[in-house]
Order: structure tokens, then sequence, then C-alpha cells
């Protein structure tokens, strides 16, 4: 059945997505180290900055997240519309003796959330996205937020998406070629894969929350340079983003004041560039002409659209577009202006569409061995995973 809201999905669940069971303090250290990394390094916002703050956090699931913040002096109020995940988040915290940073659990989403209160930072990760059009929650933030105040959202961009469709689109091929349950096709298809990486989550939990999951899809995914803008004109600067949206070659004079409507246009002419990077998840900038810049990008696309719609239909209209779109596409970056670290780079990139160019051949052909033994060894197709998560902060004007 169609699922009104993310939590709604989530609450049918037999189990949290990002529930990492913490029992110790070494556990929880190392996960704040990894939380650290991001939030000093990459988004610029050291955890000092969370010393006796007012944090206010939406959708914080099982609760690790704002336990680190929590740990970092932040006064947390939680905002949380699945009342299967509260019991966990005060065992956590209770666990940790953390309680007395815990101000409020809400049993609220984004838009049932009510407060007369204001703060000085907000989280929404890994669900934001799915509350359209994203109008509604930035407007929400900067009535929720103080003035300099921060939002912080991770969601899925577009661009870095694809192979997260494409991995949808070879499960749903593998059910129908198969006809095993979602798991163990899951399991035979991409357990490989999943073993290749660390990670705090179960295979389970990957499972429900990106294969089988009906909001990641394209029809819910967010362009990076349409949502700086929709940004912009709700009242907020971008502040840092990562990947980051700001063109980190850009120079100018340090006393140059650029307006806000000149920092969007270099960052919406950054992002443009940077699309092929996106989907690669590495440094693949178009420094080419523009037109040709906009052929890659309308290429990419194509290309998502037409996997997103094999997720539905897999042997279907979409299946020989997604084939050929790979080809073209693998054959485009052969003789495209493409700014990377090494050529290898340039190589893997290759070398991951006609990976999955062969993948979706052999679905083509109903050949389930032929996908099973790529899927399972080929390692173009094992260590790439595209850069589906972006993360962007925002200040409050």
């Amino acid at each position: 059945m169609a699922e009104d809201k993310l939590f709604n999905y989530y609450e049918r669940q037999d189990v949290l997505p990002t529930f990492g069971n913490f029992k110790s303090s070494t556990e929880l250290e190392a996960y704040a180290s990894q939380r650290r990394e991001l939030f000093s390094d990459k988004l610029v916002l050291p955890p000092r900055l969370f010393r006796d703050a007012d944090v206010l956090e939406f959708g914080p699931d099982s609760g690790e997240n704002a336990l680190v913040f929590a740990g970092w002096g932040a006064n947390m109020t939680l905002a949380e519309p699945n009342r299967h995940a509260h019991p966990k988040i005060h065992a956590y915290f209770a666990h940790f003796g953390l309680t007395q940073r815990l101000r409020e659990l809400a049993l609220a989403d984004v838009e049932g959330f009510s407060s007369d209160r204001r703060f000085d930072m907000i989280d929404a990760e890994g669900f934001i996205y799915t509350v359209r059009p994203s109008e509604k929650w930035l407007g929400i933030f900067h009535r929720l937020l103080n003035p300099d105040g921060y939002a912080v959202v991770s969601y899925y961009e577009r661009y870095g998406g694809f192979f997260e469709l494409a991995l949808k689109a070879i499960h749903a091929a593998g059910k129908a070629l198969t006809g095993r349950a979602p798991l163990e096709t899951a399991k035979l298809l991409f357990e490989a894969k999943w073993d290749s990486i660390p990670h705090t989550r179960s295979f389970e939990s990957w499972l429900m929350d990106v294969l089988e999951n009906p909001f990641v899809r394209h029809r819910y995914f967010l362009d990076a340079a349409t949502l700086c803008a929709a940004a912009h004109q709700q009242g907020f600067d971008v502040h840092s983003a990562w990947p980051a949206y700001r063109d980190s070659l850009d120079i100018y004079w340090h006393k140059k004041v650029l307006s806000g409507d000149e920092k969007l246009h270099r960052a919406t002419h950054h992002l443009d560039r940077s699309r092929l990077s996106f989907l690669g998840g590495r440094k693949l900038y178009l420094v080419g002409k523009a037109d040709a810049v906009q052929a890659i990008s309308a290429s990419i696309e194509a290309l998502v659209l037409d996997v997103d719609g094999m997720i539905d239909d897999p042997f279907g209209a979409s299946l020989p577009r997604v084939i050929a779109g790979l080809a073209s596409l693998r054959e485009t970056i052969r003789t495209t202006d493409v700014l990377a670290d090494d050529a290898a780079d340039i190589e893997a990139i290759i070398a991951t569409l006609d990976s999955f160019h062969r993948i979706f051949g052999a679905i083509g052909r109903r050949d389930v061995s032929a996908v099973t033994a790529l899927t399972q060894a080929d390692p173009a197709f094992i260590n790439t995973w595209g850069q589906p998560a972006h993360f962007l902060v925002i200040r409050k004007r």
C-alpha cells in the first residue's frame, strides 16, 4: 500500500532503521568520533558550538545522534513520530547518564511539532527529503530557529542517488527472476557488497531502509541547486555542505562582499559541474564548455529516471534505455574534459558504468547466473556506492 509519510512506513516494520545497539561508552565514543569528524571537518560546526545550546532534532529514530549531541553538552528536544523508537531513546539516555540533557521527547513529525521556544540548532537527517515541498520544512525551521541559528539536514540528492536506485532496480529484477523473498534475494545479490564496508546497522535494516523503502525514489530526491535556491528564498544562507556546494577554487579579495544572489549564482554554477562527481562519489568535475556540461547532466537525469522506472517494471520499456544510457555515458566521459585527482579515478567511473551495463544487460537476457556472478565478485560493482546522501547546513539570516 502507498505510505502517507516515511514514519508510517517505519511504524509497520519490526526493526528501527538506524538502531546501533550501543552498550558501552567505548562504542558510543567510537561513533561520536565519526560524528565529530563530520561536523568539525566537513560541516564546519565544531562540538564546542553545541555546549549549552538548545538543539531540536527531528526524526532521531533510536537516538544515537542525539546521544552524541548531548555528550557535547547540548540540551536536546526530540520530535520522533514513530512511537516504537521512544523506549529506545529513553533507555539510551538513562544508560549513558544523559537523562538530564533530554529536555523533551515529543510524539510528532516536522509538520505536527509545535513549540513556543526557539532553538539554536535544528538537526533533521535522513528523511527530510520526503517532506514536500521543501519550502514547507524550510519555513518551519525558519520559524523555530533563533537568528543566526543553524539547520543541519541530510537528504537524497537527485544525481548522487543514481546507484542507490540502480541497486533497487537490480533487486526488483532479482526477485522477479528467482522468485525468492526480498531478504534472500538481497543477500544473494548484495551481501559481498555490504560486507565490504563498515556499518552500525544490520543488513536487514538496510533492506528495509533502502531496497524496500517506497520513499527512496526519484520523485522524492532533491536537486542540490534547487534546494539552495529555495533556502535562499526562505531567509537562509548556506553555511556549509558535504559534498562542498561552494567552489573551493574560487578566489577573490577577502574584503569583497558578495550579495546573497551572487553567492547563489556561483554555487549553482559549481553544482552544475559537480553532477558527475555526485553520481560517481569521487572528484569528477566537469570543466568543459557549458553545453557539454548540460549534455552530461541531461544524460544523467535521463538515466536516473529510467532506472527508477525499472523498480516498478524491471523488464519494461525503461530497461533498454538504461542499457543504452549507461553505454552512452561511459563513452561520453572518455571524450569529456574532467578534473580528477588521478586518471585512475576516471578509469574507475568508466569501469563502474561498464559493470552496471553488463549487469543490466544480463537482466535483459534474463540470465540470473550472470547477474549474481557480477554482483558477488566484480570489484567495480562492489566498491561503488555513489554519493546519495548529502549534508547541508543553512544559517537563518
